[in-house]
């Protein structure tokens, strides 16, 4: 990469995230593949999709989408700093933003290392070669972090569900990374290590923040995220030990917070929604009594109809969902197939249960 002064000396604090892991307009099945797929079978990617590397930027060079995880850093990080101190970029980028102002470049990423159980066994089935798409451009991301001729200058924090890889691993000097924080970034922990990082104090090499216990302390992303993700829910409350997911706290987020993030994506040229959830029956739950099987078929019609009826929303991805509501109450099942707008949509997730052992944004 050839290394370019930032004309304004940086931003403060620069947030990014592997390409791969941003893009959102050659569709899941693009991403799924990148994280799965061998570095070698990217020439099939490039034939049927030779687009699929462009990107949109907003008017100062910004990334006009990036990862829901990172664009919730973002707006954690707009609670102490300024607009003007914080940017999100793609990789491609990072030579525009980062300078000798620059104190902090965050990174979120999924399978930087590709070392996940998913990813060793779909390399391995296309021969030797088991660095998956996504691991070779998040390596490629970290060298270009570590070459900056401002290196000495800035902490590199890394986020995101991939995280525990590197820890597990030890690559931090390999990959140039100062901490990982497994957790999420709206805690008064990651905003300090944030204010440490800007001050030039050393940090720790893995911080572990706890997850927000209610749905006020949830913060929902004003701007455009990629694949159009909002948060429904967190947590599904089946305490399976091996998901950490799940042992998160259950917790169904507001409706009008969700819509507003929804308006949000419209506003700023996304025309997909995803409410992210581990099983989208629970939201709307009211009675801590009924089982989690049990839908609340008024309020989740009400949330879906809206979404969907949004103007602009021309497509919306049904996220995790088990079977066992479908059963309890096929209505909900046939009121939901029958809005219009859900015609065009798909479903990712449908499924019995769940094995994520590492999953914390």
């Amino acid at each position: 990469m050839t290394h370019t002064a930032p004309p304004d000396g940086g931003r403060l604090i620069v947030l990014t995230a592997p390409l791969t892991e941003t893009i959102d307009h050659a569709g899941y099945f693009i991403q799924m593949s990148m994280a799965s797929l061998p570095i070698w079978l990217e020439r099939l990617l490039n034939d049927k999709y030779p687009n699929w590397r462009d990107v949109e930027h907003d008017a100062d060079g910004a990334a006009s989408y990036m990862p829901a995880g990172a664009r919730v850093v973002e707006a954690s990080l707009l609670r102490r700093y300024r607009p003007e101190d914080v940017v999100c970029c793609y990789p491609a980028d990072l030579d525009k933003f980062i300078g000798p102002n620059t104190r902090v470049v965050g990174v979120s990423t999924h399978n930087p290392l590709g070392v996940t159980f998913a990813a060793g066994v779909y390399t391995s089935i296309f021969g030797s070669s088991k660095q998956p798409i996504n691991s070779h451009y998040a390596r490629q991301m970290f060298a270009a972090i570590k070459a900056s001729p401002h290196r000495d200058r800035f902490k590199v924090i890394v986020g995101g569900s991939g995280g525990w890889q590197i820890i597990q691993t030890d690559t931090y000097d390999e990959l140039g990374v100062d901490c990982v924080v497994e957790g999420r970034s709206e805690s008064t922990d990651a905003l300090d290590l944030f204010d440490r990082a800007v001050r030039g104090e050393p940090l720790p090499r893995r911080v572990e923040v706890q997850h927000p216990a209610s749905r006020d302390e949830i913060l929902f992303p004003d701007k455009r995220t990629t694949f159009g993700v909002v948060e429904m829910t967190t947590g599904c409350g089946r305490r399976c030990q091996f998901c950490l997911p799940d042992l998160n706290p259950q917790i169904d987020l507001p409706k009008d917070k969700i819509m507003r993030a929804v308006r949000a994506n419209v506003r700023d040229g996304n025309r997909q929604i995803s409410l992210a959830t581990e099983d989208m029956f629970i939201w709307g739950q009211v009675h801590t009594d009924t089982p989690f099987y049990f839908p609340n078929r008024e309020a989740l019609l009400e949330l879906y109809a809206e979404v969907v009826n949004t103007p602009g929303v021309e497509q919306h991805v049904l996220s995790h969902a088990t079977i066992a509501p479908a059963v309890v109450d096929p209505v909900l099942i046939e009121k939901l197939s029958a809005m219009p707008s859900s015609r065009r949509s798909t479903t990712r997730g449908w499924r019995r249960s769940r094995a994520s052992p590492r999953r914390a944004r």
